[in-house]
């Protein structure tokens, strides 16, 4: 992309992105002046924003700032990638699929369905996060395809009590897979 720094190259950014400047406008409303508006004050913004023009550089660069950090691309990642990944990396960080589950303690159908629960968890991330954390969603996606669906499919059939030494063993090699995504989740967040 290349330096924007007028509302008609703002608004061609936006429209490359697939962003129409009514969600553009709702959504800066929403995050940098009040997260609570009603749809009136909605309303009213987007007036505001569809009338900008280059007599009003200070509320531009407002905008451009916002458009920056909020869909800009710098490199890879943008900063939608950055908060999904961040709040999928404390979800990683908290729970058993990156912890040893000790062999005296833990129940296996407790891990078995903190697991699952990941499946809810990522695809309300990305909902929250929307279309602009595209990077993460193929990340965190091939991680659930590749390893945690076979592993909570094939053990939600056969698990049948606590303490299983197999299954405890296969956990142990997802978790070594998990912690590299929790690793690769941590470098976009930087």
């Amino acid at each position: 992309m290349t330096v924007i720094k007028t509302i008609e190259e703002l608004k061609s950014a936006l429209k490359d992105i697939n962003i129409t400047s009514a969600e553009f406008s709702r959504q800066y409303y929403l995050n940098e002046v009040d997260k609570d508006a009603s749809s009136s004050n909605l309303e009213d913004h987007y007036g505001r924003f569809k009338k900008l023009t280059a007599s009003s550089p200070e509320r531009i660069a407002a905008y451009i700032n916002y458009f920056n950090r909020t869909y800009k691309k710098d490199g890879t990642y943008t900063q939608a990638d950055r908060n999904a990944a961040w709040d999928f990396f404390v979800e990683l960080d908290t729970r058993i699929i990156t912890k040893a589950l000790d062999k005296e303690s833990g129940v296996d159908k407790a891990a078995l369905n903190s697991l699952h629960e990941l499946f809810y968890l990522h695809r309300s991330i990305a909902k929250k996060h929307g279309p602009n954390c595209k990077n993460y969603y193929i990340l965190v996606s091939h991680y659930f395809e590749k390893h945690i669906r076979p592993f909570t499919s094939k053990w939600h059939k056969i698990l049948k009590d606590d303490n299983s030494a197999i299954f405890r063993e296969e956990l142990a090699t997802l978790q070594s897979e998990m912690t590299k995504l929790k690793s690769q989740l941590h470098k976009i967040i930087e």
